[in-house]
């Protein structure tokens, strides 16, 4: 199943020593991350919004839009409507404030984990050039000059693909 960015990122929020650790930045490419390493790992597509080629590396909008204020600060807190763009610059109230959740297979989390185990500790900066290199689904996507456009899952798919049958062939 495919969830919201919102959800996979506040599942992100919930590793041990994540809130107050991870800016948008990391998150952004941590959710991506993650979504990428589930196609490899459980065979599907584990973020259902579109992900964006922008300048700083795949970015996915919605998760933007309820992140963006905290600038390079921090998150101390899951992510909630209340956080929405909309809320902020109108004071329109949502429905709720309890933080977004997902329903995750125990596979999904075990994901989710490894990747905050394997990437939680790289800043955004580090996370963005990782996004960046030749080949990535993010440079094929935004070398085309189609800054802001949607990375195709498909690409994502086989990119990771690809890495988890290099590293299964280097560890043999």
């Amino acid at each position: 199943m495919a969830y919201r960015s919102l959800e996979i990122a506040n599942e992100l929020l919930n590793q041990p020593g994540a809130v107050g650790h991870l800016t948008q930045m990391q998150l952004q490419k941590l959710v991506y991350l993650a979504n990428g390493w589930n196609w490899a790992i459980n065979g599907e597509q584990l973020v259902a919004d579109p992900v964006e080629a922008w300048d700083y590396g795949p970015v996915y909008r919605d998760l933007y839009d309820h992140t963006r204020f905290r600038g390079k600060e921090p998150l101390d807190r899951p992510i909630s409507d209340s956080d929405s763009e909309a809320v902020r610059a109108f004071g329109f109230r949502g429905s709720s404030s309890a933080p977004y959740r997902a329903s995750l297979t125990d596979r999904e989390k075990a994901v989710i984990s490894h990747v905050w185990r394997r990437y939680g500790s790289l800043s955004g900066a580090q996370l963005s050039s990782m996004t960046h290199q030749r080949g990535t689904p993010w440079f094929a996507t935004y070398a085309k000059g189609r800054r802001s456009a949607t990375i195709p899952q498909d690409l994502i798919q086989r990119h990771y693909d690809d890495l988890a049958d290099r590293a299964q062939a280097s560890a043999a």
